[in-house]
């Protein structure tokens, strides 16, 4: 049974193999007959080819609509049963009342200490650059000093 590749790879082939046409580099010459014989034969194959893409697709929606159909059921279930744990207990409500305080809490801790680290590293670098601007100034005061003798 020929394929579409296969017919394609044909009229590749032909093409491929044609001579030139005279006075150009982009016209070739082909057998007229055997490019529309090829034609009709990758018309005949097209169909086939339809029906199988026309059958991969049907398996792909049903296989979709099963995996649907599956996370449907499966997200109906856990929310089923999450709704089951939150209305059985009081406990988890303050616990996660109690957990928002501290996320709350260690949320100002760190930008407390995040301040602090950012304006320590900024005293240390000011005091870096005004230590090397002085020394800056002796260097140059000093070679300005050799220059004067």
């Amino acid at each position: 049974m020929e394929t579409v590749d296969m017919l394609i790879n044909e009229i590749e082939s032909e093409v491929l193999k044609a001579k030139r046409a005279t006075f150009s580099n982009t016209d070739i010459v082909i057998n007229r007959q055997v490019m529309l014989d090829l034609v009709t034969r990758l018309r005949a194959s097209y169909p086939i080819v339809l029906k199988e893409a026309e059958q991969i697709k049907k398996e792909r929606d049903d296989i979709l609509e099963k995996a649907e159909a599956y996370a449907n059921k499966t997200m109906d279930a856990a929310e089923e049963k999450a709704r089951a744990m939150m209305s059985d207990t009081e406990v988890l409500k303050k616990a996660a009342a109690e957990a928002d305080a501290m996320r709350a809490e260690a949320e100002e801790n760190y930008r407390k200490m995040d301040y602090q680290a950012r304006s320590l590293a900024f005293n240390i670098l000011d005091s870096a650059e005004k230590t090397i601007k002085d020394g800056l100034n002796t260097i140059a005061d000093r070679k300005r000093k050799l220059i004067e003798g």
